[in-house]
C-alpha cells in the first residue's frame, strides 16, 4: 500500500511540475510573438508615416494646344508667355509624319493658346532664343525633306510674321543650346551637312555662337568628342556642360565636356556611370547636376559636382525612363514625368535623402512632352506622343 500510495503522488508531483514549465513557455513565447508583432507593427507605421510624408501630386488637364506637337521647341519669355514652334505633327515614327511650321503663344494670364505666324519653313526639333528687342528666333532643327538645317527665322513679336535670319555656320540637328551668361545664344553639335564630305552626318563636333548686338554666328571651339541627342546647360559659374549623348540607336556617350566662354576652351570631366541618349539633366538647388534615365531602359540615375568633377549615384528611379521630361520645382526636389511606354506615374527626387517616390498620375501618358514652369507658379505639362498618336493636351499641377 505505501509504495502504491507513493507512486501516485510522486506522478502526480511530476504533472505539476510540467504543467508549471508548459504554462511558463506558453507565456514566455506568447510574450516574444507580442513583442515581435509589436515591433512589425512599428515598422508598419514608420513605413506609413513616411509614404504620408511624401508628395501627392493632382495633374488637372488645362487649356490643350493648337495643334498636335513632338519634338518641338518652347520657350518661357521675359513677359511670361510661353511659345511653342514647329515639331511633327502626325505619325508615330520619328522619320514619318508631317512637320509643323506653325507656332503658338499661350498666355497665362488668360488661359489661352493662340496661333501667330507661321514659319517659312517646317521644323522638327529646332530651338528658341529671345533676342534683346522681344523677337524671338527659331534655329535649325530637321527639315521637311529630313535635312539638317543650316537657317533662321525671325518672329516679330509686333506684328506676329516671320522673316528669315542670319545663317548659322552649319547646318544643325539634335543639337545642344544654351544662352550664356553675357546674353549670347550658343548652339552644340548635333546632326548635320558636312561639305567636306558632302553628306548628312549623324554626329558633329562643332560649335557656334550668336551674339544679338552684332546679329552675326562665330565659330567657337569645338567639342572633342562628336555629339548629337545629348543634353547642354550652363552651370553657376557660367561654363556650359555637355553630357553623353549618341547615335539613336548606340553606342551612348559616358563623357562630358565643359566649355569656358571666357577662354573659348572644352575639357573633359569625370565619366558617368552610364552612358546616355535620351535622358534629363537638371540643375539642383546647390548647382549639382542630377541626370536621369536614358535609352536603354535605365533606372539609375547620377549627380555631378562641378566643383570636385565627381559623380555621386542618386538612387533609381522606380521605373525605367528615357524620352522623358524633368524640372525642379519650387522646394529644391525634382519632378520626372513620362518617357518611353508611354509612362503615367510621376516621380519625385528628393536630393536631401537620395531618395525616388512616386508622386502621382498623368491623365494620358506621353513620351518626349515639354515641361515648364509658369511665373504663378502652375507647372505645365505638355503635348508630346501618347498611345494613340501626337498629343495636343496640356496637365497642369500647381507646385
Amino acid at each position: 500500500m505505501t509504495t502504491s500510495n507513493h507512486i501516485p503522488i510522486n506522478n502526480k508531483l511530476l504533472y505539476l511540475a510540467i504543467s508549471v514549465i508548459l504554462t511558463l513557455i506558453v507565456i514566455s513565447c506568447g510574450a516574444e510573438e507580442t513583442s515581435e508583432s509589436r515591433t512589425i507593427s512599428n515598422e508598419s507605421d514608420a513605413v506609413a508615416q513616411g509614404d504620408v510624408g511624401k508628395k501627392s501630386l493632382s495633374f488637372e488637364l488645362g487649356q490643350a494646344m493648337e495643334s498636335k506637337r513632338d519634338r518641338f521647341a518652347l520657350l518661357v519669355l521675359s513677359n511670361g508667355n510661353l511659345i511653342a514652334a514647329g515639331g511633327k505633327e502626325v505619325g508615330m515614327q520619328a522619320q514619318s509624319g508631317n512637320f509643323n511650321r506653325t507656332v503658338e503663344i499661350f498666355d497665362p494670364v488668360k488661359n489661352q493658346w493662340t496661333f501667330t505666324g507661321e514659319m517659312k519653313e517646317e521644323r522638327m526639333s529646332p530651338v528658341l532664343f529671345e533676342l534683346p528687342n522681344g523677337n524671338v528666333m527659331v534655329i535649325g532643327g530637321l527639315s521637311g525633306a529630313r535635312d539638317p538645317l543650316i537657317s533662321t527665322e525671325i518672329l516679330d513679336s509686333d506684328t506676329g510674321t516671320f522673316s528669315m535670319g542670319p545663317d548659322m555656320i552649319r547646318s544643325h540637328n539634335e543639337m545642344g543650346a544654351v544662352t550664356l551668361n553675357d546674353g549670347r545664344f550658343m548652339v552644340i553639335g548635333g546632326s548635320s551637312y558636312d561639305e567636306d564630305v558632302g553628306f548628312q552626318v549623324a554626329l558633329s563636333k562643332e560649335t557656334e555662337i550668336f551674339d544679338p548686338e552684332l546679329e552675326t554666328w562665330t565659330e567657337a571651339a569645338p567639342m572633342s568628342e562628336k555629339r548629337a541627342n545629348h543634353s547642354a546647360l550652363v552651370l553657376n559659374d557660367g561654363k556650359v556642360l555637355v553630357i553623353g549623348g549618341g547615335k539613336t540607336d548606340g553606342p551612348y556617350l559616358k563623357s562630358i565636356e565643359i566649355y569656358d566662354p571666357n577662354t573659348n576652351t572644352w575639357k573633359f570631366g569625370a565619366d558617368m556611370t552610364k552612358g546616355r541618349v535620351a535622358h534629363t539633366a537638371t540643375v539642383l538647388s546647390d548647382g549639382k547636376v542630377l541626370v536621369v534615365g536614358g535609352k536603354g531602359k535605365l533606372t539609375l540615375a547620377e549627380i555631378y559636382d562641378p566643383e570636385t568633377d565627381t559623380w555621386t549615384l542618386a538612387g533609381e528611379t522606380n521605373t525605367s525612363r528615357g524620352d522623358h521630361a524633368a524640372l525642379l520645382l519650387r522646394d529644391g526636389t525634382v519632378l520626372v514625368t513620362g518617357g518611353i511606354g508611354y509612362l503615367t506615374d510621376t516621380e519625385i527626387f528628393d536630393p536631401n535623402t537620395l531618395a525616388w517616390s512616386i508622386a502621382g498620375t498623368l491623365n494620358t501618358g506621353r513620351i518626349r512632352p515639354a515641361v515648364t514652369r509658369l511665373s504663378d507658379g502652375r507647372v505645365l505639362i505638355m503635348a508630346g506622343v501618347g498611345k494613340d498618336g501626337m498629343l495636343a493636351s496640356v496637365e497642369v499641377y500647381q507646385d
